[in-house]
């Protein structure tokens, strides 16, 4: 399966409806058989293996969780946004970032 940006933001939308496995304050985020199943449900819609889908997912959340230190590291160093790199897909868009945590001031 090609992984184009179409699937990647239709991955993230899956990902996020299944808050189950991302939201560790859910209860039955502990259930590994739910998780199992949520991230199953996902594989089926693409018609790939769910280890495929977890190994896409991990990626993504890794790059992500790269992107915006380097965000982060960016904007503490006083650049302005205009010299700043081009920001993956998933940062740009804002798809991803139901998963970061809130900053604690």
């Amino acid at each position: 399966m090609e992984w184009n940006d179409v699937n990647v933001l239709r991955l993230i939308e899956l990902y996020r409806e299944r808050e189950i496995l991302w939201n560790c304050k859910l209860k039955e985020y502990k259930n590994k058989n739910k998780r199992h199943d949520a991230l199953l449900e996902i594989a089926v819609s693409f018609g790939v293996s769910k280890e495929e889908v977890d190994k896409k997912i991990r990626y993504l959340l890794s790059h992500f969780a790269r992107e915006v230190k380097k965000e982060n590291d960016t904007n503490q160093n006083g650049n302005d946004n205009e010299t700043v790199r081009i920001v993956h897909i998933i940062v740009t868009t804002n798809s991803a970032k139901f998963y970061q945590k809130p900053k604690q001031h």
